[in-house]
């Protein structure tokens, strides 16, 4: 993050015959600050809280740096859900749905904050279903009726590009996430794997994939939804999913095509570049608690401030023309943390001149 300060002097204009032309003198300061959301997890795998500066260990290029700020506060969050409609999503449609679903009624206590969300469609093209809104209880009546199943082939590359695009230009809140709901195939954008990471790697904005994991019978989980589908219960709910499909399978028949079986792959480069990461529910019952803990590290996630070191910024490695940077985030001592992870923070950053 490279921060410019201008200042502009000017010199009052004498009138007469000893006037003098104004001057103007411009000063340029560059102060540079890179700024790391973490997500912590606790040895029980639940968000972790209350901690503080002291606990964080930066290294940048392999010198340790010194944080000038550890905030970790509640923040309205603007997410862009990109839902996978396509034909290889046909049978996981009621997974789609009941991802969002989860995402948009993530079960917290009320409070003052004001998360909005937006909506689109992946599938041969990228379809804007639902602009930015905060009416949470009118998304959710529409969600079913949106997110059908089509016979389309997968561009989620290219609606990766549109969904961050539309984050930063159109976002009211500072804070802004990313959902992808999708097995991670593309069969058909413009941008490849490549160019979609790089644009990642620079766009600023946390992005998370959810998977259905194998334990779902594709044969048998669909059927299509003309109402609402009733809801997975949330933390501290006795009663069982009334969603069609989760069971084993039974056999060995494999239904994955050649672009799904590069679909993990594709997520969690992608997501890995932003600082985000890859969630698999294995079946309906995880999927709340799975959605809920991703909207709960977005929403309370830690962002940690450092002026970097010279030593690091000598020893940075040239990338595409720029100085690219590469981080580690640790907590200490160890012992104090004995099963804790920060599996989601970005890795490096590139210095453009």
């Amino acid at each position: 993050m490279l921060l410019f300060l201008a200042v502009s002097s000017l010199v009052c204009t004498a009138r007469g015959p000893l006037a003098q032309s104004r001057a103007e003198v411009r000063i340029v300061a560059n102060v540079e600050l890179v700024q790391i959301p973490a997500i912590v997890f606790d040895d029980k795998g639940a968000v972790a809280t209350n901690l503080k500066k002291d606990d964080f260990r930066v290294l940048e290029d392999g010198v340790e740096q010194r944080l000038v700020y550890c905030e970790r506060e509640r923040e309205s969050v603007s997410f862009v859900i990109l839902a996978d409609q396509s034909e290889s999503m046909t049978k996981k449609i009621p997974f789609v749905q009941e991802a969002a679903l989860s995402l948009v009624s993530p079960d917290l206590p009320k409070d003052p904050f004001h998360d909005e969300y937006s909506v689109f469609g992946i599938e041969t093209r990228v379809k804007r279903l639902v602009a930015f809104t905060r009416d949470q209880h009118d998304l959710e009546r529409r969600l079913p009726l949106l997110l059908t199943p089509t016979k389309g082939k997968t561009a989620l590359f290219d609606g990766i590009y549109w969904g961050v695009t539309t984050a930063q230009g159109e976002a009211e809140n500072k804070r802004r996430a990313v959902i992808i709901i999708s097995d991670g195939g593309d069969n058909h954008s413009r941008y490849n794997l490549r160019e979609t990471q790089r644009f990642l790697e620079e766009a600023d904005v946390p992005v998370f994939a959810v998977m259905a994991g194998a334990s779902f019978d594709l044969q048998n989980i669909f059927s299509v939804p003309e109402n609402k589908p009733k809801r997975s219960p949330g933390p501290g709910r006795n009663s069982k999913s009334q969603l069609p499909g989760a069971s084993l399978f039974g056999s060995g028949d494999d239904y994955i095509g050649p672009d799904e079986r590069r679909g993990p792959h594709n997520l969690k480069v992608l997501t890995e570049a932003t600082g985000g990461g890859v969630f698999t529910a294995h079946n309906m019952e995880d999927l709340p608690r799975v959605v809920r803990t991703i909207g709960l590290a977005v929403r309370y996630r830690y962002v940690l401030t450092y002026k970097p070191a010279s030593k690091a910024k000598a020893s940075a490695v040239p990338v595409d023309g720029n100085n690219w940077h590469k981080i580690r985030v640790e907590l200490r001592p160890k012992e104090k943390f004995a099963g804790y992870g920060i599996p989601y923070y970005k890795r490096g950053y590139a210095r453009i001149r």
